[in-house]
């Protein structure tokens, strides 16, 4: 790829710069995700934004890895969090055991100089403690000015002041008609979203009144938040209610972002339309280069 390939991951949609995030540090494919073989491509290509999961081990270190368990993509078995550093890092990933785990301050190494935006998939959901605090926040120093810490633990993002914030409002409200009961929330409310909140069963609120509420509510969660990681169905489920989820939110200073853009979509320049009308700035995807491709002919097209 050239080096100026980035530009085609932030691309003028309407008069608007969209942004591609790169999920997992995926850009062609060729390399294993959330590896820093992953993210070294991603840097060189000049991809404005890179996303990575990263998981406390039981010692504190910072282990880049999606799932809770080792045993669908790593050479250990058990939890993640049941190791310490040591253990971690004689792991090796199942799909080419040349490749090992990588950490976060190994992620951090890589990217110093560099403009791409770091997004941090932080995937602890019990309390932080002080002590996990300090050491994210001493990861990230490095690439401070370009760094985005999201999570669905509200509570733990709190703890992280000076640092770019993201909420996934999953655990608050969500469109998953096909999920298993024993997820969160646990109710379907009366508009098509599952969310345990009252005002989701009450037949006097309106589905904008209902949507707009919410909106407020959750914003009271993490007012610190700069942007709403929010699940592709949620946000098409959203606009089908007649509401633009991205309009509400940039009211309030709060920027969009989808989740995720995957190989299997039929009709990609479709959706991105779509998205786009529903206000989303950034499009978190595991096919970077078919979605830039996507947007190109988006741009050029009469769908928007």
């Amino acid at each position: 790829m050239d080096a100026d390939d980035g530009t085609r991951f932030a691309p003028v949609i309407s008069g608007r710069r969209r942004l591609f995030s790169c999920h997992r540090a995926t850009l062609s494919g060729r390399h294993i995700p959330n590896s820093l073989q992953a993210v070294d491509e991603c840097v060189a290509a000049r991809v404005p934004r890179l996303e990575i999961d990263v998981r406390f081990l039981a010692d504190d270190a910072m282990l880049v890895f999606h799932d809770g368990r080792l045993d669908h993509e790593t050479t250990g078995t058990g939890k993640v969090d049941a190791l310490d550093r040591p253990a971690a890092a004689a792991l090796r990933c199942r799909q080419d055991e040349r490749v090992r785990l990588c950490f976060l301050e190994d992620v951090v190494d890589r990217m110093r100089g560099s403009n791409t935006v770091l997004q941090v998939d932080l995937k602890l959901m019990r309390p932080i403690t002080r002590a996990r605090v300090r050491t994210l926040q001493a990861a990230l120093e490095p690439v401070r000015s370009h760094v985005l810490v999201g999570s669905q633990a509200h509570w733990n993002l709190r703890h992280l002041p000076g640092l770019p914030l993201a909420l996934d409002p999953t655990l608050q409200w969500h469109s998953n008609r096909g999920r298993h009961d024993n997820l969160l929330p646990r109710t379907l409310g009366l508009h098509g979203l599952w969310d345990d909140s009252p005002l989701a069963t009450n037949p006097r609120a309106s589905s904008t009144e209902y949507i707009e509420s919410r909106v407020e509510d959750i914003n009271g969660l993490l007012p610190a938040a700069v942007e709403w990681m929010v699940d592709i169905a949620t946000i098409e489920h959203i606009a089908a209610l007649g509401v633009e989820l991205g309009e509400l939110l940039g009211r309030r200073g709060v920027s969009l972002a989808a989740w995720t853009l995957r190989g299997a979509e039929p009709d990609p320049a479709g959706l991105l339309a779509r998205l786009y009308c529903s206000g989303v700035h950034t499009v978190i995807t595991d096919v970077p280069l078919a979605a830039a491709d996507a947007a190109t002919a988006l741009a050029s097209s009469s769908r928007l």
